[in-house]
């Protein structure tokens, strides 16, 4: 199973997204659930890295596991549009759970600050 976290602050804005696990929809190389999810999360970090100039991928000693970050200390503008591109991301993620409810599960949390 694929396990989507995302944390946001008291104002409902992303602040991180955790993606990680396996599908098991099916064979590795033809599990079209987990290209699915790879191609939304790996759009989401490359957009960000190419268009905006931003890193928001976090190292992960771990295959299978993308640990997304809003970085601190952005100008406003620019954390308004990583926050545009990580709504998105986290739709995308949001319509492939719904489809595959026993292979793909999104929670969706609001914290403190």
């Amino acid at each position: 199973m694929i396990r989507v976290t995302v944390s946001r602050s008291s104002d409902r804005r992303i602040r991180r997204v955790v993606v990680e696990g396996h599908a098991g929809y099916a064979d590795p190389g033809e599990d079209i659930v987990c290209a699915a999810v790879s191609g939304i999360t790996l759009g989401l970090v490359n957009s960000t890295e190419r268009l905006l100039g931003v890193r928001v991928h976090q190292a992960s000693d771990r295959e299978g596991k993308v640990d997304c970050r809003v970085p601190e200390g952005v100008s406003p503008e620019l954390a308004e549009r990583i926050q545009l591109l990580m709504e998105a991301m986290v739709t995308s993620l949001a319509m492939v759970a719904e489809e595959y409810p026993d292979f793909v599960q999104l929670s969706d949390s609001i914290g403190k600050g």
